[in-house]
């Protein structure tokens, strides 16, 4: 199979500016090179690009230029000089990687053939071969047996119909598959999950005729597959209502599946392994988890798949509709089962394909810290002050807490308590505090330098009685306001008080309501939320991701991530100390009155810092964190050969693939998402035309409708 485009020849001189497939060429430096121009065709079946090398040598041809409307990703042919026929050198390895660079040249062997063809792979500047071509069929990689062989979940049980308070009908279903699908014996009873999922069909029949199938799922409908963002996040049938009346009526019935370790798909079978694996050394425990990314959570899917189709006797072909993380899911699924789906939309959850942990955190920070600067700037100008003092008060002044699991050395901070007054296990501290910057993805950011065409929010109802501070700053505010009420009427000193300190039950609950990672209730998120960029899909994310969010934000040129260093201090005491410069890299810890306190987003500090934030469920596996975070050998997630071939895979039809990205989205850079959708054959990317619309549109009731006409009509309406 063939594609044929064409680029003009003054693009190879600006490739920057051109739509292209993310291998192309740089201006050649030979006399003549230009003159001679033809056009060649790729034959992406037999012609293996590692494309993302490409990507990585030539990010620039990645990066095309969208409008507000849909850009779909196509191969191109390329425009290259015309040569005579000559031996071309073939191999299956890079001769320009770090080990094989040396003054005698490559150390494998090279396999010299004679093409009749007009063209040679493109060249960068220096000449040399942009990536390694390998000309045969392609080659089984070391993965590919990891994909083969899933069996059928176990279907355990399914419940009457129910209702929602939306007035949609649901059955739940319970289903159990193995912790490893490949490394499962039927006796190992600890090596088992189960999942939870709910079937929202609409469809309510509470007395079947006789004689009816007994199965409670119809074989009528065809399946959306719902895959919500995370990692660690439960998914609730009912959290978007308007959602689950768009799919009904456009006769889909929508399955929801907790994610394995998640919602109310537990991290543990029953309560034997539950102590097996808390008795694991960090290692085991380490791998134990390990097993909860997005790829066992695809074969997961999968084996529910293969499950139902069983179960109803038919042939099932999933439609994912993904969210955030979901869309990380969906492209492990539809690089290994392509056939098994028969669309992909995803709204804000373009994995950063061949991006590094440190790459993805590079641009994310670039979000927070314009939010950041939109809180302190525009709109609050004396919660900077505030910040500091709070601070410093929790840090320096706030109650003495013993060691705890996970944290052995006493600390500084607030125990909080559940609705009920229960213990949670969970403290405030200052660096607790300082992460409630991630309720900040919902607030627009004021307007600098968008661009021309993008419109503003089209007014209704909701829009049109909004308040001009975004909710999510005015409720900080309004925790740093009652801090502030705390500390200013209490004549607290740590001689005289209780040990309770100033900080009131009240303001300690507004905390507990904003805050929104609930490392209590969903402890994965912090365990793998930099794992869910790591892959050995190719060398550039064969690498572990060291903490790199908090690497990231300490070597950030604002300063205002400084009190992330462990070893930070405060200026205001008493006693003046001189610090001396530091000769390392790791920027100065000495905080002072003009120093900027930001606050984080995504972001979450190693451990021991985690145990406050997590408790109990979190402190057993802060030693598997570490090793986690130094871990190399992470699996592939993706196939980026597959992904482009997308077209040519799916014999019985195309995969439609399709997107949504959002210019201000905190958490999912739309630059990443563009050249993520390059990678992926035919996929198309809608660019958001609002900018004040972000990471979670999708799930905003007012916005639901419009982004879902997006997916699956692939308009802007």
């Amino acid at each position: 199979m063939f594609t044929m485009a064409t680029v003009k020849d003054e693009g190879l001189y600006e490739p920057q500016d051109i739509t292209m497939s993310p291998w192309a060429v740089q201006q050649y430096d030979e006399p003549g090179d230009h003159h001679l121009p033809t056009t060649f065709d790729i034959d992406y079946q037999n012609l293996t690009l590692w494309l993302h090398e490409a990507a990585i040598l030539y990010p620039q041809c990645t990066n095309p230029k969208l409008y507000s409307t849909i850009q779909p990703y196509n191969p191109v042919t390329v425009t290259t000089p015309e040569i005579p026929v000559r031996s071309v050198a073939v191999s299956t390895k890079d001769p320009f990687s770090e080990g094989n660079r040396s003054s005698q040249g490559p150390s494998h062997t090279t396999d010299y053939r004679e093409y009749n063809a007009t063209a040679v792979p493109l060249r960068r500047k220096d000449n040399r071969l942009p990536l390694s071509v390998n000309m045969g069929n392609r080659q089984e990689t070391s993965t590919d047996g990891w994909w083969t062989g899933i069996k059928p979940a176990v279907l355990l049980g399914a419940k009457t119909p129910q209702t929602k308070k939306d007035g949609h009908t649901f059955k739940t279903l319970e289903f159990q598959v193995p912790l490893d699908h490949h490394q499962h014996s039927p006796s190992q009873n600890d090596a088992l999950l189960n999942l939870h999922a709910e079937l929202v069909d609409g469809l309510p029949n509470p007395n079947p005729a006789p004689g009816s199938s007994s199965s409670p799922i119809s074989p009528q409908k065809r399946f959306i597959l719902y895959l919500c963002g995370g990692p660690g996040d439960g998914n609730p049938s009912d959290r978007v209502p308007e959602l689950n009346k768009f799919c009904l009526n456009r006769g889909y019935q929508v399955l929801y599946v907790h994610y394995r370790g998640t919602g109310l798909s537990p991290l543990f079978v029953d309560s034997t392994a539950k102590a097996k694996v808390l008795n694991m050394s960090d290692q085991d425990k380490a791998n134990y988890l390990a097993k909860f990314r997005q790829d066992n959570i695809v074969r997961d899917l999968e084996a529910i798949r293969l499950c139902l189709e069983n179960e109803l006797a038919i042939k099932i072909k999933w439609t994912l509709l993904c969210q955030s993380f979901g869309g990380w899911v969906a492209t492990t699924y539809l690089s290994f089962f392509p056939k098994s789906l028969e669309a992909v939309y995803i709204s804000a959850g373009m994995p950063p394909l061949g991006k590094t942990p440190r790459e993805v955190y590079e641009k994310t920070y670039v979000h927070i810290v314009r939010r950041n600067e939109d809180y302190f700037n525009e709109y609050f100008l004396e919660d900077q002050e505030h910040v500091r003092t709070i601070v410093e008060h929790l840090r320096d002044k706030a109650p003495l807490q013993k060691g705890v699991e996970g944290q052995p050395a006493p600390f500084r901070g607030y125990e909080l308590y559940g609705e009920h007054g229960e213990r949670k296990g969970c403290y405030l501290t200052y660096q607790t505090f300082m992460t409630l910057g991630r309720t900040f993805g919902s607030a627009p950011v004021i307007r600098r330098d968008w661009d021309e065409d993008e419109k503003e929010e089209p007014i209704s109802l909701a829009s049109s009685i909004r308040p001009k501070i975004p909710i999510a700053y005015q409720k900080l505010h309004h925790l740093i306001t009652s801090f502030i009420s705390d500390l200013d009427s209490s004549s607290f000193s740590s001689s005289n008080n209780d040990g309770k300190g100033p900080i009131s039950l009240e303001t300690l609950s507004l905390y507990t309501n904003l805050e929104s990672f609930a490392l209590h209730r969903r402890p994965l998120y912090a365990l793998l939320h930099e794992a869910i960029y790591c892959s050995s899909t190719c060398s550039q994310t064969s690498q572990p991701s060291n903490w790199a969010a908090i690497d990231v934000a300490l070597s950030h040129p604002s300063g205002g991530f400084s009190w992330l260093s462990p070893s930070s201090t405060t200026s205001t005491s008493t006693s003046t100390s001189t610090t001396s410069p530091s000769t390392s890299s790791t920027p100065s810890t000495t905080v002072n009155k003009k120093t900027k306190y930001y606050f984080t987003g995504e972001t979450l500090p190693p451990s021991p810092v985690l145990s406050p934030l997590g408790g109990p469920a979190l402190t057993p596996f802060l030693g598997a964190a570490n090793i986690l975070a130094q871990k190399a050998d992470w699996p592939a997630l993706y196939d980026f050969c597959s992904l482009r071939q997308n077209p040519m895979t799916a014999k019985e039809g195309v995969v439609k693939v399709r997107a949504v990205a959002y210019k201000q989205d905190m958490y999912v850079d739309w630059e990443l998402s563009q050249q993520a959708a390059g990678l992926i054959g035919g996929c198309e990317l809608v660019v958001c035309p609002f900018g004040s619309w972000g990471h979670g549109s999708l799930k905003e009731a007012d916005k639901t409708g419009r982004v879902l006409g997006w997916l699956f009509d692939g308009v802007l309406n």
